[in-house]
């Protein structure tokens, strides 16, 4: 089946949840979001031009099909460059549908001739078909799974991304232990692969160690810091300001509770947990100087109930609205505080979609926002510099609020509980950290915070 308007594996099939999300190939999707901002923009802006319409169409991205998810492997390869084909054509003009564009009509004159599918790709501005020229990609996971809901599953989506548009061969390593570490990497050196993702700041050691062995193989390393210079050019690391979006978690904590007190669910106390709780916590400070901050930190990353344990004992102490900061264990956390109505604040990725299934999950009702790191963009990003040539490594790439690489997940079922003023709050905070003139009070390195650069604090008065 295919569904309409927006990407219903996404919506009615609640993110691959509901029964017969395996048979969605896509869905014929229309930006309309997209359409209403611009309009809205245009109107802040003073470009608004009324007394017509605004026409979105392939030229300018307004229309298009949704990600194939569950049955990317069923369709073909040929399939997928067939349809690129397509859309290039109907982007360009050269293809014409045969609808009048007003009544929706039958247009016999703009009808295009025949041009048969025979199951083979075709040229044109297709996907290439995997050849010995292209890399062949590998992921190798943190601990845990690639469907889990952290950033193992969106650095897994970002590759599958690329080696679906790009037709490359994928594998993937789910890792069970630490120790496992090397010898998953080793895997698919030995098999030959020619860009291997690596997940987690755990597994740094074991990326460097392996890229300065084989000089020949791209090594991507998600949440992985490498001095300039320190390593060799076939390794990167990527980097995301998560004190940045936690700075925005802390902001909308504070603003939204109603007892004083908030707290953090943090998983290992690593550079990157750490960027998150204490910008959660000089965020918070920065709109409501007199919060009170609960936090914790918990030795692993994969025990949601001592997450949830965590977080009955901040409730307990009064807190109203609380951070999970530490994967699953975070993710424990606050479905824990969720379902006892209380306000929680996902991060990594979308987590209303992902750990509140799209709505679907007791608890949905209460989850403001994600602080969210485009994981999936990034390892997307690397993986075709290399296929273009321009991959540069021996250093860090960086994704912060000025590329859009961090930022709040959408406030879903709790937006009409989130007053306008702190909404506008909100949206004033995440301009100064994209223009530089909000910093966050920590360190982008190693999180601890910064005395020098903890910003004055600015009251939200609302």
């Amino acid at each position: 089946m295919i569904g309409v308007d927006q990407d219903e594996f996404v919506t009615t099939f609640a993110s691959g949840e509901a029964p017969g999300a395996d048979r969605i190939l896509s869905s014929a999707i229309k930006r309309v979001d997209v359409a209403v901002y611009d309009a809205i923009v245009s109107v802040s802006e003073g470009a608004f031009d009324g007394n017509g319409i605004a026409l979105y169409e392939a030229a300018n991205d307004g229309i298009g099909l949704a990600d194939f998810h569950e049955t990317a492997d069923l369709v073909s390869d040929p399939i997928k460059a067939k349809l690129d084909e397509i859309f290039a054509g109907l982007a360009d003009g050269s293809l014409t549908t045969g609808v009048d564009p007003v009544s929706g009509d039958v247009d016999a004159a703009t009808v295009p001739e025949a041009v048969p599918f025979t199951g083979e790709a075709s040229g044109g501005t297709t996907a290439p078909a995997p050849t010995g020229d292209l890399p062949r990609i590998a992921l190798v996971t943190d601990l845990g799974k690639v469907n889990d809901g952290t950033f193992n599953e969106f650095a897994f989506k970002g590759a599958q991304q690329a080696a679906d548009e790009f037709g490359l061969e994928f594998k993937y390593i789910e890792t069970t232990a630490q120790a496992d570490y090397e010898s998953n990497i080793q895997t698919f050196v030995d098999e030959g692969f020619d860009v291997i993702v690596t997940v987690g700041f755990l597994i740094a050691d074991a990326t460097k160690a392996a890229a300065a062995a084989n000089p020949d193989i791209v090594f991507i390393g998600v949440d992985q810091f490498i001095e300039p210079g320190s390593a060799t050019d076939n390794y990167v690391g990527l980097q995301f300001r998560e004190d940045q979006a936690g700075f925005l978690a802390g902001a909308l904590a504070a603003m939204m509770s109603e007892s004083g007190t908030i707290g953090v669910v943090g998983g290992v106390e690593i550079p990157p947990v750490k960027r998150f709780r204490n910008g959660f916590d000089n965020g918070a400070q920065y709109v409501r100087p007199d919060i009170n901050l609960l936090g914790v930190y918990i030795d692993s990353f994969i025990d949601p109930a001592r997450g949830a344990s965590a977080a009955e004992q901040m409730i307990g102490e009064g807190a109203d609205v609380l951070f999970g900061a530490g994967g699953p264990t975070g993710t424990g956390g606050i479905k824990a505080a969720a379902e006892q109505d209380v306000f929680v604040i996902g991060v990594d990725q979308d987590e209303y979609v992902t750990t509140f299934a799209n709505g679907q999950a007791p608890g949905a009702d209460r989850i403001l926002s994600s602080a969210i790191k485009r994981v999936d963009v990034s390892v997307y990003d690397q993986i075709k510099a290399v296929i273009n040539g321009t991959f540069e490594g021996n250093g860090i790439a960086l994704y912060e609020a000025a590329n859009d690489g961090i930022g709040l997940a959408d406030f879903h079922d709790a937006a009409d509980a989130i007053p306008d003023a702190v909404k506008a709050k909100l949206d004033e905070i995440l301009a100064a950290l994209k223009d530089g003139s909000l910093t966050t009070g920590v360190d982008p390195v190693s999180g601890d915070i910064d005395e020098a650069t903890v910003p004055e604090a600015n009251p939200f008065t609302p």
